[in-house]
């Protein structure tokens, strides 16, 4: 039987002895030893995962602060990690068989360590539950029955650390047990005459001065700007070593921080191609895990709709059955990620054959924005109310402009049918959260937790497998979401990949500890710099040195720490076989500012060279080992690059260090070997070429282009006067925004005023309700003597509008609903007093008059008049507008930019059959100033007006929608995205005679 640090390395070590092969060995961690002894002598207690243990004490923490039984640790007993370090402590006094009578006398830490340590004892046996002590000293029970499968069996202790005294008694046990014993550990020894890795196990922080002696290749040093380029250079060692013969597994990398290295080395490595074997799997921010806990806090904060769009951006969204609710998702079994609960386990159950289901991936596009402009704050209730009542706008807003500009309308149809979506994917799962009790046992929570997980999680199963290990707490409790959350928080924020499932053929990557017991040909050592390692030794927060010591328990102090960090740096150096290698970043990257090696690093150096080097000089010997730079990530030979990127900018250096008279085609190979980088060169040629190419929009299509373009000339289909003033513009902006029909994608932002879409609505609402009413009691063209009634019917008919809206809408809030509608009676008020609102002589005709229509020339227009009115048989058409009037003066088409007036004209004339004699846009509004511009309908005006279509017309037709915006345009465009901001500049190296129709229509004022 062998113990060992780590089960592999036992099984490494029986693997390793001579002959045809080993049977009959056993290998054990002593954790694992304990708990398969307790499992065999019918152990009572259900056994408790590390996790366990935390949920256990943080019961014991919260009943501590209810019965107010704390003083020294109470201002700190609620604070994030207390319950951890509490839990660490615990369990190392248990480990220690520290007396708690003993250890209230030492003062006031003491006390409160002693109640807490008892209260977890006495929880533990009141609940049959057994931590690492309780199985450890069941295990020694066992062993002195002498009824157990491995009593008599020679024992192996393979570099076992035995830091505690119920370790010592199980190991004690053990031995007395066995036939026979061999122990097997660290040891200093040494021949000084042997080559620098020997020098370094014999003099490594011995108290002599190691005889001088030079340094060869078996330690060797390096040092690189950065932790990331540092795992690229040892890939670049391990790639080196690999075609020398040194086989994969036969070098290690060896890690004193894996949570900053393990990522930067698993990256560099898949970069290089090389197979690697992570010990402890790959760790990753865990989606599922930050979804959940996402949702835990949606709960604890009243169903927060910040929170839940929180968990919806993590893209955890499951499928959805046919009416759109989500889909439950059994998550499969999985053996527990702990050691000790993994042997009170068998094997996993045979997978159940799923069954098919009728369901759909959702895809939560907007459903953020949409729970922004929801105005949810929290409450199921209002949940259900808000998006309903943001259903109802956005019906509104599609009523207001269906008549005016189709594209916008099939975009609200889009918001719409999403909104539908979320509303019933989400009320179920807020539903679900809503009814979460106060307080429950463990089992309990477990069991809504579990639902939660398969409910609204599209892969739960990590989730799970975690709940599972708290399930030896069933009976625990009560307990409320705040305790559940905090047990559950820093284990579900990041996932512990599965590693391979053999280190053979691939690069062992572990930490320092893991190493124990093994040996490898090349062990590569990164980090020895300044806080890396080694880690600063600290006291325990909990119980300081100072207690410690007054237990007299043999608890670790500050000065075991330090020991145990010097220990981590002598495993590394005898896990060497042959060689090895240890490197530091000289830069901490993300704070600029230059690193320094750590003492070890020059410790390392002492040992082998017989004396401490000069940093200076040392500094520069490690930073010449290579030749990696932050500003060019390459080396300076292409063939030591580790992959294509570094070859390609190795190789482009070397072009550059040309003279340019030899650099000509060098390149090619680089456009040759990636098609995309091909593309976007030539496309970047092409863009700033002195001619118009395909690459400057749509200049050159082909016959299907053409087809396609043909349906979407202005005799084809029906345009907008929106979509038409793009034109002036840009062009190409025109052809994104009516042709392919793209649109800005919408930022969510607070509510601090209503939509303007929404206002506009309810405005022109108001003002067609009272056209209505006016004409149905004959009161058009309005009289002045009237005016103080008209007032007062205008009032009514707003009030009337508004609670319409208000019942439908669901305010947000009511405070800014409110102010919003008296802004809106204001504006009405003003529009009713103005006399160029032409009230008093005009008489009103038609008001929301849409129209789509051919006009004169065969141009089909659509759109909406707000207002037509009739003086002495000639029309006047009017489109209200409730923002603010433009500076320059308008003669026809305001540069090709405001064409509503004389569309709108042209419209109104084939659908009428009657001369129109002016258009105008009325700005009717406090805003607007109740000004107005108003365009006589003349000759002139209407050649201009279809000038201008033909034009337009005739760019769709020949296809040629170039990217020429005018003066400034860049610089407000939403589609900078997608053409870039350099579009002026590209523009005037271009021939300009097939832009000379657009200027004409730029220049009609």
């Amino acid at each position: 039987m062998v113990l060992a640090p780590t089960r592999s390395a036992g099984e490494d070590l029986l693997r390793g002895l001579p002959g045809p092969g080993v049977f009959g060995g056993h290998v054990f961690t002593l954790p694992q030893f304990a708990a398969r002894l307790a499992a065999q002598g019918g152990f009572a207690c259900a056994p408790l995962s590390q996790l366990s243990q935390q949920a256990l004490t943080a019961r014991t923490v919260f009943k501590a602060i209810h019965e107010n039984r704390l003083g020294y640790f109470n201002p700190v007993a609620d604070r994030p990690g207390f319950i951890r370090a509490l839990s660490r402590t615990i369990g190392e006094l248990r480990l220690q068989c520290v007396d708690w009578a003993k250890l209230k006398r030492t003062g006031p830490p003491g006390e409160d360590l002693a109640w807490l340590g008892g209260e977890y004892e006495r929880q533990l046996a009141g609940e049959a539950l057994a931590d690492l002590a309780g199985l450890y000293a069941a295990a020694v029970e066992v062993i002195a029955s002498g009824v157990h499968p491995w009593h008599g069996l020679p024992v192996v202790l393979w570099d076992v650390p035995l830091r505690y005294t119920l370790e010592r008694e199980l190991v004690e046990a053990v031995i007395q047990g066995g036939s026979a014993a061999w122990e097997f550990g660290l040891e200093a020894a040494g021949a000084a005459s042997e080559p620098a890795l020997e020098r370094v196990r014999r003099y490594l922080f011995a108290p002599e001065l190691p005889p001088r002696s030079a340094l060869d290749e078996t330690v060797s040093c390096f040092s690189a700007p950065g932790e990331g380029l540092e795992c690229v250079e040892i890939v670049r060692r391990v790639q080196a070593l690999g075609e020398a013969g040194t086989p994969f597994d036969r070098i290690a990398v060896l890690l004193r921080a894996p949570e900053r290295y393990q990522t930067l080395v698993e990256e560099a490595f898949r970069r290089g191609g090389v197979p690697v074997h992570l010990s402890h799997g790959g760790s990753r921010p865990d989606a599922a895990g930050r979804a959940f806990l996402a949702l835990l806090v949606c709960a604890l904060e009243n169903c927060s709709a910040a929170r839940f769009a929180e968990y919806l951006s993590l893209a955890q969204v499951p499928r959805a059955m046919k009416d759109g609710a989500p889909q439950r998702t059994a998550a499969a079994w999985t053996a527990p990620d702990d050691e000790v609960l993994a042997s009170f386990y068998g094997a996993a159950p045979a997978p159940e054959e799923a069954e098919e289901a009728a369901s759909s991936l959702i895809t939560p596009a907007g459903w953020e924005r949409l729970i922004v402009d929801a105005a949810v704050v929290g409450g199921v209730g209002r949940w259900r109310r808000r998006l309903q009542g943001l259903t109802h706008e956005l019906r509104f807003q599609r009523a207001s402009i269906a008549a005016d500009d189709e594209d916008r309308r099939q975009a609200l149809d889009r918001r719409i049918e999403r909104l539908h979506n979320l509303e019933r994917f989400a009320l179920p799962v807020i539903e679900l959260l809503a009814g979460f009790p106060a307080q429950a046992s463990w089992g309990a929570w477990l069991d809504r937790l579990t639902e939660l997980a398969e409910t609204a999680l599209r892969w739960p199963d990590p989730v799970v497998s975690v709940l599972r290990e708290l399930r030896p707490m069933d009976a625990i409790g009560p307990v409320t979401l705040d305790e559940v959350y905090g047990v559950l928080e820093d284990r579900l924020r990041f996932l512990l990949r599965d590693p391979a499932t053999h280190r053979y053929g691939r690069v062992f990557v572990s930490s320092i500890e893991e190493a124990r017991g093994r040996t490898f040909d090349v062990v590569f050592l990164p980090g020895l710099a300044e806080g890396i390692f080694p880690r600063r030794a600290g006291e325990d927060p909990l119980l300081l040195d100072v207690h410690r010591v007054k237990v007299e328990a043999g608890l670790a102090t500050k000065d075991d720490r330090v020991a145990e960090e010097r220990e981590l740096l002598r495993i590394a150096a005898a896990a060497a076989g042959r060689r090895l290698v240890f490197s530091y970043p000289r830069i901490d990257v993300g704070q600029a500012r230059p690193r320094v090696p750590s003492f070890y690093a020059l410790e390392i150096m002492r040992a082998a060279e017989g004396g401490l080097p000069d940093l200076k000089a040392f500094e520069k010997r490690a930073a010449s080992a290579t030749r990696a730079r932050l500003g060019w990530p390459a080396p300076e030979d292409r063939n030591q690059a580790i992959d294509d990127i570094e070859y390609d900018l190795a190789r482009i250096a070397e072009i550059r260090a040309l003279p340019a008279a030899a650099r000509t085609g060098k390149g090619r190979y680089l456009v040759e070997a990636n098609a995309i980088l091909a593309r976007a060169l030539r496309t970047h040629w092409r863009r700033w070429s002195s001619r118009w190419t395909q690459s400057d929009g749509m200049v050159a299509p082909g016959a299907a282009a053409r087809a396609v373009l043909d349906t979407h000339r202005l005799n084809a289909r029906a345009y907008s006067a929106t979509a038409l003033q793009q034109f002036a513009t840009c062009p190409y902006r025109f052809f994104l925004y009516a042709i392919h029909q793209l649109r800005e994608r919408e930022e969510a932002a607070g509510i601090e005023q209503l939509d303007p879409l929404t206002r506009g609505a309810l405005f022109h609402k108001a003002q067609h309700e009272l056209f209505v009413e006016l004409r149905r009691r004959d009161l058009l063209p309005l009289r002045a003597s009237l005016m103080p009634d008209v007032l007062d019917l205008a009032d009514k008919v707003l009030d009337e509008v508004a609670g319409q809206y208000a019942e439908e809408l669901a305010p947000a809030i009511p405070r800014v609903w409110k102010t919003e509608i008296e802004d809106i009676r204001s504006d009405l008020r003003g529009w009713l007093h103005d006399s160029r609102a032409g009230l008093l002589e005009w008489m009103p005709l038609h008001s929301e008059f849409g129209f789509d229509t051919a006009v004169e020339g065969g141009f089909r227009l659509r759109g909406a008049v707000d207002l037509i009115e009739e003086q002495a048989g000639k029309l006047r058409v009017t489109d209200h507008k409730t923002g603010k009037k433009p500076v320059d003066g308008i003669l026809y088409t305001g540069r090709g930019k405001v064409l509503q007036p004389l569309l709108y004209s042209l419209a109104v004339e084939a659908v009428l059959k009657r001369p129109v004699l002016r258009g105008r846009l009325y700005y009717c509004t406090h805003r607007g100033g109740y000004d107005e511009l108003e365009i006589v309908f003349s000759a002139v005006a209407k050649d201009r007006i279809l000038t201008l279509l033909e034009t337009i017309d005739q760019h769709v037709e020949t296809g040629f929608l170039p990217a020429a915006p005018e003066h400034g345009a860049c610089q407000r465009c939403e589609y900078r995205a997608a053409c870039g901001s350099y579009e002026e500049q590209r523009v005037a190296g271009k021939p300009a005679k097939r832009l000379d129709k657009l200027e004409v229509i730029r220049g009609m004022e």
